[in-house]
């Protein structure tokens, strides 16, 4: 953690000329990273330490962050530095030259690259990206990275409220209603594999099981499109009763019912029931959804304050 932000500092100095600050948020950890960005801090008045009583998500650190941010730019990434720290630069770069509020750091799009990943993880990644792609209907290859460059505009115009790292999704999908752009570019994602040593931990594995994974996946997909699901099983349930019946009125020929006619025909009966039910909620769901982004602008009205700029800050 120590070379990481000794990276970062090396960098910001050598590379960035306008006026920086480098915000690190301690998610509630064990392992001595609270006094390690405690002497960062101590060493350069530029770095400053956010702490958290225990671990409460990516989404969270990330929102104790943005409070406490002064600067026009503001460029969010992992401590372990899987992404370098040149693509501060590089995003930044990209928000002036393509005149768009939020540049994300792309591993999946093409001219992306992906090294160090154990093989189950890149595939749940990727292909749950994939399936976040067409959930949200967002020309996005990368919906989940963290290392992205935002116009100061864009947070403080939000309501953000997740605490995992579905934030990601929520400010991208926040962001799409409110009507910023975004753009990407291609990255290299490389997990850091230290090398071994007889005292040493294991290298690095995956902090995410494949289940809980595919569950979070799954959860931020729907966010984005709620309706969908109950849309596409109702329709599908409906037709299919429909369907049902139809094939089995025409079998019948006009025959007494038996036994097994009533059975089926019943059962198409449920299917259409079912589907009629489900697109009922298909309904409720696409309109809660904008209820839920009217919501979401009401409190930023009542309650966002922006803070002030650096020069502000300096001011007061």
């Amino acid at each position: 953690m120590g070379k990481n932000i000794s990276a970062l500092i090396s960098y910001l100095e050598s590379e960035i000329k306008e006026e920086w600050e480098l915000i690190l948020t301690d998610d509630g950890s064990k392992d001595g990273t609270r006094s390690i960005i405690e002497s960062a801090a101590k060493s350069d008045a530029r770095v400053k330490g956010l702490y958290h009583v225990r671990n409460f998500g990516q989404g969270r650190a990330l929102r104790t962050a943005f409070e406490k941010c002064r600067g026009e730019i503001i460029v969010t990434m992992d401590a372990d530095l899987s992404y370098g720290p040149e693509y501060i630069g590089l995003l930044i770069a990209e928000l002036k030259k393509e005149n768009v509020e939020i540049a994300l750091a792309s591993a999946y799009m093409e001219g992306g690259k992906v090294s160090n990943v154990p093989a189950h993880r890149l595939f749940l990644s990727k292909w749950g990206n994939l399936y976040l792609s067409f959930m949200s209907g967002r020309n996005v290859a990368t919906s989940t990275c963290v290392v992205r460059a935002y116009r100061r505009e864009v947070i403080d115009s939000m309501f953000l409220v997740a605490d995992g790292m579905e934030m990601q999704l929520e400010i991208l999908s926040k962001a799409i209603q409110l009507g910023f752009r975004m753009c990407e570019i291609p990255a290299h994602l490389c997990w850091n594999v230290p090398e071994p040593q007889a005292t040493s931990v294991p290298a690095r594995t995956s902090k995410m099981k494949i289940f809980r994974s595919v569950v979070l996946y799954l959860k931020m997909g729907w966010l984005d499109r709620p309706a969908l699901p109950f849309l596409l099983f109702g329709a599908g349930s409906a037709l299919f009763g429909l369907l049902l019946a139809f094939i089995l009125f025409a079998i019948s020929g006009g025959e007494p019912a038996t036994a097994r006619y009533v059975f089926w025909l019943a059962f198409a009966s449920v299917a259409v029931v079912l589907g009629i039910v489900s697109l009922f909620f298909a309904l409720v769901f696409h309109q809660a959804q904008y209820n839920y982004f009217d919501l979401c602008a009401m409190m930023d009205a009542l309650t966002k304050k922006r803070p002030p700029s650096t020069e502000e800050h300096r001011k007061a």
